[in-house]
């Protein structure tokens, strides 16, 4: 297995971690898209079914001048259930507009998921470069110490040893 430089793996890790968030922030659009459709969808039967129970409520209004009664009658009705289709047809385009959202939730669920992860590991790369670098500095200072230590013990023995 090829070992990166840990810079490297920051970098990399960093774009994996930006590249997972975007990935969010496309799936939450698509989230809202489709609740919005659902909205209009329902208004629209909603719509529907207030102009369907007004034309219910004028179906025994006299008809218009020169129309006979049951040309009249049979026109609303059949008006009525044209109505009554176009609400169906609504429903039915809700519930697909229901199942995309539930599809888009999964999605944007399993894309979160995905850039937890991925930021979960780029911090504990962070994390392991914190330790590191304490490790590099604590070594530093201890042979910085050796050093001193060592010229002092020089200081006291040269002088006995000539």
């Amino acid at each position: 297995m090829k070992r990166y430089p840990l810079q490297t793996l920051l970098k990399l890790r960093a774009h994996r971690t930006e590249a997972a968030r975007q990935a969010v922030l496309e799936k939450q659009r698509a989230v809202a898209a489709c609740r919005e459709e659902c909205q209009r969808i329902g208004g629209e039967i909603e719509a529907l079914g207030q102009e369907r129970a007004d034309h219910r409520a004028r179906l025994l209004d006299a008809p218009p001048a020169g129309v006979p009664w049951p040309v009249a009658l049979e026109r609303r009705e059949a008006h009525i259930g044209l109505l009554g289709e176009h609400i169906v047809a609504a429903q039915q385009r809700l519930q697909a507009a229901q199942a995309r959202l539930r599809e888009a939730e999964q999605a944007l669920e399993t894309a979160k998921q995905a850039y937890f992860r991925a930021k979960a590991r780029e911090d504990a790369l962070e994390k392991r470069k914190r330790v590191w670098r304490d490790e590099q500095f604590a070594l530093e200072a201890h042979q910085e110490e050796d050093a001193a230590a060592d010229l002092l013990l020089a200081r006291y023995i040269a002088p006995g040893s000539h």
